[in-house]
């Protein structure tokens, strides 16, 4: 495949499916690219996901390689808790799952973060979802979201 094409194809939502994540290499991201990173995990750890929804975003579109999955989990992920302390049922599970599938692609560690941590956060809020309903998300136990703090 030609170098332009195959950059094209890492730019569009390449399916997890279709990723070998014996490919997925950790990126050198350049220092306002890692201040945007690390932004949105102080932003993700204050519970403001929208935002770091945004500050990853950021981040992800400038990631031509197929390191950009972890990118769209994380991302997934900060959607599916914004939705759910909004109390907004509709997409959370699904973005949820779709985060879950990117994310399982990682390798443990990834730019500095456990990536098992975020899988396990995922699996207490499906579990305390399914304890108290989609319709009654105001009674879901906050302290299951986990506060990520990447190691320097």
């Amino acid at each position: 495949m030609s170098g332009s094409r195959e950059k094209s194809r890492f730019y569009s939502k390449t399916p997890a499916e279709e990723i070998d994540p014996s490919e997925i290499e950790e990126p050198v991201l350049s220092v306002e690219q890692r201040n945007m990173y690390l932004d949105g995990w102080n932003l993700f750890n204050a519970r403001k996901f929208w935002h770091a929804h945004e500050a990853w975003e950021e981040v992800w579109k400038q990631r031509p390689e197929k390191s950009r999955i972890f990118f769209q989990g994380i991302i997934q992920l900060a959607a599916a808790y914004h939705l759910l302390t909004e109390k907004r049922s509709g997409g959370m599970s699904k973005n949820f799952d779709k985060a879950e599938k990117k994310l399982r692609l990682c390798p443990n560690t990834f730019l500095q973060v456990e990536v098992q941590l975020l899988l396990n956060g995922i699996d207490q809020a499906r579990a305390d979802i399914r304890r108290i309903g989609h319709g009654h998300l105001d009674a879901f136990d906050m302290t299951l979201i986990p506060t990520i703090t990447p190691q320097q």
